[in-house]
């Protein structure tokens, strides 16, 4: 028998640095999330305008109004796919048009704004009707809805 120590394991080495890696990377991924979840730039920002308004109305009123609105949206989804076409079309001219594709993302703008227009309408029709005790329980959930933030999150104080 040779009294020369037994060469080590060059594997044991590789194995030891990749599970420190990996564990490395595990733990990195835990703080970011966690740093993110609990202090990121999002949880400072408000909701979106639109949706708050929304999102702060009973239950029963979003249901109606979005029974009220569907015909509309309807009608948009089948000319948003007429527009895509056009669009397609339009792309593959050749020669280029971008007065005709800038006449499609006008339109588009356009029917955009009509439909936000039609929502705005509806909800200020919904809280005008409200009596004004309604109104101030409308306000408190309109509050409530901006201190979740856009995630729907409750912030802690």
């Amino acid at each position: 028998m040779s009294d020369s120590p037994k060469p080590k394991n060059r594997w044991m080495s590789v194995l030891l640095v990749i599970s420190l890696a990996l564990n490395l990377l595990i733990v990195g991924v835990a703080l970011g999330t966690a740093l993110r979840v609990k202090g990121g730039d999002h949880a400072k920002s408000p909701p979106g305008f639109g949706s708050a308004l929304y999102r702060a109305l009973p239950k029963e009123e979003r249901k109606a109004m979005r029974g009220e609105l569907f015909d509309r949206h309807k009608k948009g989804t089948h000319n948003r796919s007429q527009d895509f076409a056009q669009l397609s079309t339009a792309l593959r001219a050749t020669p280029f048009d971008a007065v005709a594709v800038q006449a499609l993302l006008d339109q588009q703008a356009q029917s955009m704004a009509d439909l936000q227009n039609a929502l705005q309408q509806e909800w200020l029709a919904r809280v005008e009707a409200m009596s004004d005790e309604d109104r101030l329980v409308y306000a408190d959930r309109l509050e409530e809805v901006v201190k979740r933030g856009p995630r729907g999150h409750k912030k802690k104080d």
